[in-house]
């Protein structure tokens, strides 16, 4: 695993390139500020709707890219994995407002997230909306907004070429020297754009001499100054290309790459892909479904929609029954971390007789710990529950595969799974589909089972927390109540509604039980009410008349 930040993404970015392109595949991940909780969604016009104004809201604070090549072995695979930390991109007019929620901060923080990474060095990333905002604003006098150490910054460096110019004389030449503290501060534009900006007679140059920066400052005629000034735009586009960041990586991927591209569960990763590095997400999912196929000519591939077309396979009758023999923690959850170990335990080897083996190329970081919620290992486990099921997909339908001189055996079996491609898990749909002539149809999936979970002391719910707690169980939708103190879990799965009951057995925070219509229907409730008002009514005029 490879660490990217400001500070190393411009000297990594030619071997990545170079790496993307000898791959056959890429998984992605990401990680971001906020926890989507508003999931009662009956329709992809609505859950598109709701999504995208909820990505419009946050920012992405690391991005998982794992790169997986084919080796000399028909069946080894090499895998390199990078993980971006990312921060927008912060200059005059564009100042990105997004939500951190208290939750999702302290849930990345239970997995050892680095956020002075994040915040200090992150990588700077706008989209093409943003770009062209910046583009409209190069004008040799724009005052940019500027920090109080990048204004204290250069209010040193006017003092000290103020005192130069008192002795200057035209074509007289100093050096300063930025040291450590001070040549990441602000950007080499910047620094020439407010020097320029408020001396007329001066110019600027920035040179790397012997490892060290250095800021050349020349004493010029106002003429000469204005003359440079008309043909100074190739500074500015340097400007806005050190701004583009990491949306460069991206735009290289959407512009070359013409394979497969996999994550899990993640068609909200693609929303926040388009939208923060590509542009602004369309008001409209039809439009979104349009554009979506006019940028990215590959493949995408979900494995949580993977795996649970392949259930057959994964989760027989018969494989169910000897998943215990195994591991005990092992269980049918889609979730990317109980595929994961399923999919690399003894288990597995039983289900197949030819199984993909990955090596991890990059450090050793991943080979000896699991960093579960970092988005380079989600991307690394995500690429390799992928490798699997389409191993296994190849072999249960077929019970064969037929090696071919002119074929890789991974292109033999992705080419069995070409139905499945660009099409995404949803709850309340059998899939999403970015294909351009699939039919998203409106189907509801027949929830079986639910639970009614409330707080003991009947306070009301956090749901973001309920959602990051229960998740991680089954596929499942959430009802509130109005008073928010009681959540209906809605679900499939009998063996998930056990698991569940289990664990929240004797729990000392919350109490959870089946749901009963007598007991649990507000219909019921409010009925029950008015029938004892009526009935009271009834009984006090009965009692009223017998006095009369």
């Amino acid at each position: 695993m490879c660490e990217v930040t400001s500070s190393n993404f411009l000297e990594l970015f030619p071997l990545i390139i170079e790496q993307i392109d000898k791959s056959c595949f890429l998984a992605i991940d990401t990680e971001f500020s906020s926890i989507d909780t508003n999931l009662s969604i009956k329709t992809i016009k609505e859950f598109y709707k709701q999504r995208s104004n909820f990505v419009k809201q946050i920012t992405i604070f690391q991005f998982g890219l794992a790169i997986f090549s084919t080796t000399s072995l028909q069946h080894k695979y090499h895998v390199t994995i990078y993980n971006f930390y990312l921060n927008p991109t912060s200059i005059n007019p564009i100042d990105v407002k997004y939500i951190i929620q208290s939750s999702s901060i302290k849930f990345l923080a239970e997995y050892k997230f680095d956020f002075n990474k994040c915040f200090y060095s992150g990588i700077s990333f706008i989209n093409q909306t943003q770009e062209n905002i910046l583009l409209n604003q190069n004008q040799p006098d724009k005052n940019y907004s500027l920090s109080i150490n990048e204004r204290q910054y250069l209010n040193i460096l006017f003092e000290k070429i103020n005192q130069w110019l008192i002795t200057a004389h035209l074509g007289d030449k100093i050096q300063y020297e930025l040291n450590n503290n001070e040549k990441d501060i602000l950007n080499d534009y910047l620094i020439h754009s407010e020097i320029r900006r408020c001396f007329k007679t001066i110019w600027t140059n920035i040179q790397m001499v012997e490892q060290k920066k250095i800021l050349f400052i020349e004493h010029i005629t106002k003429e000469i100054y204005e003359e440079r000034m008309e043909n100074n735009n190739d500074d500015f586009y340097l400007f806005i290309q050190s701004l583009i960041g990491f949306t460069k990586l991206i735009r290289y991927i959407r512009d070359n790459y013409r394979k497969t591209i996999v994550g899990h569960n993640c068609f909200l990763d693609w929303l926040i892909i388009y939208d923060k590095f590509i542009d602004n997400l369309p008001l409209k999912f039809e439009e979104f479904h349009t554009l979506m196929n006019k940028n990215f000519l590959f493949s995408m591939f979900d494995t949580k929609y993977l795996a649970l077309e392949m259930k057959q396979y994964l989760f027989t009758r018969q494989n169910r029954s000897n998943i215990s023999n195994y591991v005990e923690t092992l269980s049918m959850s889609t979730s990317l971390s109980s595929l994961y170990d399923l999919l690399i335990s003894k288990y597995y080897e039983n289900l197949v007789f030819l199984k993909p083996i990955i090596e991890i190329t990059s450090t050793d970081r991943y080979k000896n710990e699991v960093w579960k919620h970092e988005a380079g290992y989600d991307a690394y486990m995500s690429g390799i529950v992928f490798l699997k099921l389409i191993y296994l997909y190849k072999q249960k339908k077929f019970n064969k595969i037929e090696f071919n001189e002119h074929q890789s055996i991974f292109d033999i079996c992705l080419n069995e799974i070409q139905l499945y491609k660009n099409r995404f898990y949803a709850i309340f749909i059998p899939y999403i589909s970015l294909n351009r002539y699939d039919i998203n149809k409106k189907y509801k999936k027949k929830l079986q089972q639910c639970l009614v979970l409330e707080k003991h002391n009947k306070e009301q719910l956090d749901m973001s927390d309920i959602i990051s707690h229960f998740n991680s169980y089954c596929s499942m939708e959430y009802e509130i109540n109005r008073n928010l103190n009681k959540i209906y879990l809605l679900f499939q799965s009998e063996q998930c509604q056990r698991r569940i009951l289990k664990d929240y057995l004797n729990h000392p925070l919350y109490k959870i039980e089946k749901f009963h219509w007598f007991k649990h229907s507000l219909f019921i409730q409010y009925s029950f009410a008015i029938s004892s008002i009526v009935l009271t009514g009834i009984c006090i005029s009965f009692l009223v008349k017998r006095r009369m």
